[in-house]
């Protein structure tokens, strides 16, 4: 082909005649969600069984230790992934070092999260201590998952058999270890051997396709990622700070109390677990489509929010229904204080997914600062009104506080859409959720 050839060849192409192309959803997304669905079903099983086992004291020890756990965590899984997930959407070519220099950022972070931990573990006590010490080691596998490949490139499919490999060895773990209240820090240890057991599978697909990590120290690199990463990370770093702010705070309580504030918290988090698998699946796809014009990313982002209030509501109505009858049923006669805090802890549901989606949108459009500024602000808040909250009304001054705080966030999310021309038309909304239901 001559160059004049090639030349019209591609006007032809971007001309104005040229079709845009419709957005689609990623392949094999339907996938993830089942998996995750499968695993929240799973690991409420286990839950329940954990509860029952442990009893309402040891149940807060363990909740109290996971939660700081999960909130250490996103310092290995936080800014820096999402920058290299972006940035390998947009040049495949780079998945196999952005993986080896994500991998090494994330080692640095485990070392860094863990001696954070043994802080923790030491102003906690010897009764709590050691669960926080065992229950802190699950940074160190979650540093190893090699899935920048697998998410850039759609196999949410491989994604999804890891959740379930990860479930599974969750619970023949508890379940068969833990069977009274003695047995917490065996309850800690399943959590950190199904996370080991859960990176095997995408580190057989990277090694199969893309060969084996390797991780060196690449300064140049590093600086440059970790760099891009630090306002991401912040921000992320931010809103777990803000999921886990109740139990991060009523965890120095160490009462049987918490044991009951503690079980209807994880039954409403299990539906945010699930509904956060949007946000990390959708953003490289929202980066793309951010790319080739604002209306398509709108169209994708305008289609997520439907489907998160449409699941999001319903299940809210539900545990509220529910909550009297469900706490007693599933836990036993000493969780029945539960029920009303399950009512109020699921009123944050919608907000805090929508507030949670908005963000990571932002982000795939490469608006960080403003994200930043928003869960700064959210941040110093937090820092003021939930402990007075939690000084004056205890775990419903606690409640009361973080659902206010999710609320904020989602409209302020909703503002910052609109400021970039991403606003969801609301017109349009009746015609998706029509092609949602039955």
């Amino acid at each position: 082909m001559t160059t004049t050839a090639r030349l019209t060849s591609a006007a032809d192409r971007v001309g104005p005649k040229a079709r845009k192309p419709a957005f689609r959803r990623p392949k094999g997304l339907r996938w993830v969600l089942v998996a995750e669905l499968l695993a929240n079903l799973i690991g409420f099983a286990v839950m329940v069984h954990l509860a029952r086992r442990l009893g309402p004291a040891s149940f807060a020890r363990l909740e109290y230790a996971a939660a700081v756990a999960a909130w250490l965590l996103v310092l290995v899984r936080g800014g820096v992934d999402v920058i290299v997930y972006r940035e390998a959407a947009r040049r495949p070519s780079l998945i196999r070092p952005l993986t080896d220099v994500l991998i090494g950022l994330r080692g640095l972070a485990a070392l860094t999260g863990y001696t954070l931990v043994l802080g923790l573990a030491f102003l906690a006590g010897p009764e709590r201590g050691p669960v926080v010490v065992v229950a802190g080691l699950i940074l160190f596998p979650s540093a190893l998952v090699t899935d920048v490949g697998l998410r850039v490139s759609g196999r949410f499919g491989w994604i999804a058999l890891a959740q379930v490999v990860r479930s599974l060895a969750y619970v023949g773990l508890a379940v068969s270890l833990v069977r009274n209240p003695s047995d917490v820090l065996r309850a800690a240890w399943s959590l950190v051997f199904a996370e080991v057991v859960g990176t095997i599978v995408p580190l057989v697909w990277h090694s199969c396709h893309l060969g084996w990590p390797r991780v060196r120290f690449r300064k140049r690199a590093w600086l440059v990622v970790a760099r891009r990463g630090a306002i991401a990370g912040v921000i992320r770093f931010g809103r777990v700070s803000l999921y886990g702010a109740d139990l991060l705070v009523l965890g120095w309580w160490a009462s049987a109390e918490l044991g009951s504030y503690a079980a209807a918290r994880r039954i409403v988090f299990g539906f945010v677990a699930l509904g956060l698998v949007l946000p990390a699946s959708l953003a490289p796809a929202i980066a793309r489509q951010w790319a080739c014009g604002a209306n398509l990313a709108r169209g994708l982002i305008e289609d997520s929010l439907v489907r998160i209030w449409v699941l999001s509501l319903p299940a809210v109505l539900v545990l509220m229904v529910m909550a009297e009858r469900w706490m007693p049923l599933l836990f036993g006669e000493h969780y029945r204080g539960g029920g009303p805090w399950l009512v109020l802890i699921a009123a944050r549901l919608p907000w805090l997914l929508t507030a949670s989606f908005i963000q990571a949108s932002l982000i795939a459009c490469r608006r960080e600062s403003w994200v930043f500024d928003q869960t700064v602000g959210l941040v110093l808040l937090a820092l003021v009104l939930v402990p007075a909250a939690a000084a004056l009304a205890g775990p419903w001054g606690v409640g009361w506080a973080l659902l206010a705080l999710e609320i904020v966030a989602a409209v302020g999310g909703l503002r910052m859409l609109a400021k970039l021309g991403l606003s969801p038309r609301w017109y349009l909304w009746r015609h998706r959720l029509q092609g949602l239901l039955p």
